[in-house]
């Protein structure tokens, strides 16, 4: 029988590195996708938030307008 450290030699060199590349590229757009949620929700957030400054203000110059009329 020959050397073990031969045998896994043998077994090594005869594996494929494509499920190594298929799960990297598995983890690659996963990551991917969590980030482009992330940066999705953030976005959604902000235009949340840029439409609620938006009716403030225009409540707050309907409310002057209202007041200049009664002066």
């Amino acid at each position: 029988m020959s050397n073990p450290s031969e045998i896994k030699l043998s077994v090594l060199t005869s594996l494929s590195i494509r499920p190594l590349f298929r799960r990297l590229r598995h983890w690659w757009y996963r990551r991917a996708e969590e980030h482009y949620l992330i940066c999705a929700a953030i976005e959604h957030a902000h235009a949340r938030e840029a439409e609620d400054n938006e009716a403030y203000y225009q409540k707050r110059a309907a409310m002057a307008r209202s007041e200049l009329r009664f002066d």
